[in-house]
């Protein structure tokens, strides 16, 4: 399909960057939906304070729903420096601990603040870009994002390619092995939020949410990447596909330029050996994606049997045995 960028696209970006140069203004007023509210929480359980229930200076958007059901409705109406205690009763399926529970959480304000947006003109243009105009940054934003999701179509078409190739597999694959991955989803998870300064334990009490639950939910996208693994370590094989010195520097530069490094302190960061299993890997997606024919939703619709067709039966060829993976 033909990618394509509407001047709505080009102006919610705008509006993206002006956000994230926006700012908080402290307002003398009542909370209402949409303010940030900086607050002092404790929680008590029948009277005494439960662990991640307590936190200060913490700043709350009134209507994300961050917190428990209950919470943020009643921190509207306060004003800056006032405390009282609000009653919350945690949902049946929240942490074991909580599940079920009445609790009085005392509250105090320290402040009320909105987010102040920067005018879309020429100045917010000078500000976070090299133009000196709107209508030149307007341009490269456009520019950028066409080529964003020339991209993305390119990657989505691979991915599909990729996916067919992976349901294909003929392995049983080891219960431990989808296990690991799963466990190595919920790790990155965790670093994730430890990365945007949320404490991983803190987090998981606030939503009500066990590690279990994390585990289980990552099964099934954990044995579709194990497929995949598996796939391309096939065609790797099978296609001796190798990383040559030269492929290796060319990506060292081209991830220097990504992020603004020197080339020798990206390749202190990197091992060589991580950069060619990641070449290896971008060659094995691309052997198969160039082998791919993009096919419509109209003629899949159209390839597929009839109802009074039966499809053609399954061939009881033998599957040829798959190399065991450790």
């Amino acid at each position: 399909a033909e990618v394509k960028v509407a001047a709505a696209d080009v102006n919610a970006r705008l509006k993206e960057m002006a956000d994230r140069n926006s700012r908080m203004v402290s307002v003398e007023r009542k909370v209402k939906k949409g303010d940030v509210a900086n607050i002092d929480f404790e929680g008590f359980l029948d009277g005494v304070p439960f662990d991640g229930g307590k936190s200060d200076n913490f700043d709350l958007e009134i209507g994300s729903g961050s917190f428990v059901p209950g919470f943020e409705d009643q921190l509207t109406g306060m004003e800056t420096g006032e405390e009282k205690d609000i009653h919350i009763t945690f949902p049946e399926d929240y942490h074991a601990d909580l599940a079920g529970k009445s609790v009085i959480f005392h509250v105090k304000v320290n402040a009320v603040k909105v987010k102040e947006l920067p005018a879309l003109d020429d100045e917010f243009a000078k500000d976070v870009s090299e133009f000196d105009t709107l209508d030149e940054l307007k341009k490269d934003v456009r520019e950028k994002m066409l080529a964003e999701r020339e991209e993305a179509a390119k990657r989505a078409f691979e991915d599909a390619a990729m996916s067919k190739v992976a349901a294909g597999i003929q392995a049983d694959i080891p219960d431990a092995m989808i296990e690991e991955q799963a466990k190595r989803f919920v790790d990155n998870f965790r670093m994730q939020l430890q990365s945007q300064g949320v404490p991983y334990e803190e987090y998981m009490k606030m939503t009500g949410m066990e590690e279990e639950k994390l585990l289980a939910d990552a099964r099934v996208p954990a044995e579709g990447q194990v497929r995949m693994d598996l796939a391309i370590a096939a065609i790797v094989k099978a296609e001796s596909l190798e990383a040559s010195d030269e492929d290796v520097e060319a990506e060292y530069n081209k991830m220097a330029a990504q992020y603004g490094m020197d080339v020798e302190n990206v390749k202190k960061y990197l091992d060589d050996a991580v950069i060619k299993e990641q070449i290896v890997r971008a060659k094995a997606v691309e052997l198969v994606a160039a082998a791919a024919v993009p096919v419509k939703p109209e003629e899949v619709k159209a390839e597929e049997p009839k109802a009074e067709e039966p499809a053609e039966e399954p061939k009881t060829e033998k599957p040829k045995r798959t190399r065991k993976t450790k």
